[in-house]
């Protein structure tokens, strides 16, 4: 049996790697962290009192604790909720793609440092490209996908499909364990969009945190 730390100095060199193709893709502020404490360390230290912070329906960024912290240093948090009506959820996410910060989760990067997002409404994914002042994106390894094709492959059948069971959703996928490519009116994975590189006026920062986070 291989010990947990060995698989801790494996993933360490993985994410190191990736870390260097990110900042060969433009990505220059990006860091492996080892642990999620001191992922929300550097953080809360980064974004400090009294920001707008804008943030999607993130997972990972919700296990983490992340927001709670945040809040405590009197940072706005700006998102929607799932009882908000649709004008009110356009007003909250024009208001979160203008916020200081916008924090969000990939569900997948593949080891060349191409950034991966599905998404419902484009939202998101939107926030993610450009409109805050900087974007800071968070994943732990089990989002980390061999190619462009593993990584799509993940996002709709591991990330998407587990969403929708969340979510309780009627659709296919919920009963299949499968992405079936539906026409449901409740579909969650209508926008799929790729960073090759880093998008030219939009800042980052990247953490990769040596730990399973999210879906």
């Amino acid at each position: 049996m291989i010990k947990d730390d060995n698989i801790k100095i494996f993933n360490k060199k993985l994410l190191e790697n990736l870390k260097n193709k990110l900042i060969s893709n433009g990505f220059k502020n990006t860091e492996v962290f080892n642990d999620v404490d001191s992922a929300k360390k550097y953080v809360c230290s980064l974004i400090g009192n009294g920001k707008k912070i804008g943030v999607g329906g993130s997972q990972t960024i919700r296990s983490m604790g992340l927001l709670e912290d945040l809040k405590q240093q009197n940072n706005e948090i700006i998102t929607h909720t799932k009882d908000m009506d649709y004008e009110t959820r356009i007003q909250i996410w024009l208001k979160a793609q203008n916020a200081d910060f916008y924090l969000a989760s990939p569900q997948a990067v593949t080891y060349n440092g191409e950034i991966i997002f599905i998404d419902a409404y484009g939202n998101r994914v939107s926030a993610c490209i450009y409109g805050p002042k900087k974007v800071i994106l968070l994943f732990g390894y089990n989002k980390i996908a061999k190619d462009i094709e593993s990584g799509i492959w993940r996002a709709r059948n591991i990330a998407a499909v587990t969403n929708n069971i969340r979510l309780q959703r009627k659709n296919p996928c919920v009963s299949t364990a499968i992405c079936e490519d539906c026409n449901s009116n409740l579909r969650i994975c209508n926008v799929l969009t790729i960073l090759y590189k880093k998008p030219t006026y939009t800042e980052y920062e990247i953490l990769i945190i040596n730990d399973v986070l999210g879906y």
